[in-house]
């Protein structure tokens, strides 16, 4: 079997009130027969101002194969020491698609 990757990054804008979630796919030149999405690398701040960090999340995760497609979520979080997502924060995440083709 032959193995294949691609990578793409998933740019977060500034955001308060919750986490966030994009969905991209990833497209091969050969039909897919297994997938793994991991994470590469990435950025991930406070827009606004410096806080004690209490939670972050980023999450890659392979959602679908489909022929010679790969649906990719990302999740994307990040709160201060309040609890809540009061606060704007962006980044981004460099998933790299590893496939087995």
């Amino acid at each position: 079997m032959a193995t294949d990757f691609q990578r793409q990054r998933f740019n977060f804008p500034s955001l308060a009130g919750s986490a966030q979630t994009q969905d991209r796919t990833f497209v091969f030149p050969s039909a897919v027969r297994r997938a793994e999405a991991a994470i590469n690398g990435f950025g991930i701040g406070f827009t606004k101002s410096d806080h004690h960090l209490f939670r972050q999340e980023i999450d890659a995760v392979v959602r679908a194969v489909s022929g010679n497609s790969v649906a990719v979520r990302v999740t994307f979080a990040l709160r201060d020491s309040s609890g809540v997502f009061d606060d704007p924060y962006d980044g981004y995440v460099d998933v790299l698609v590893i496939v087995e083709v």
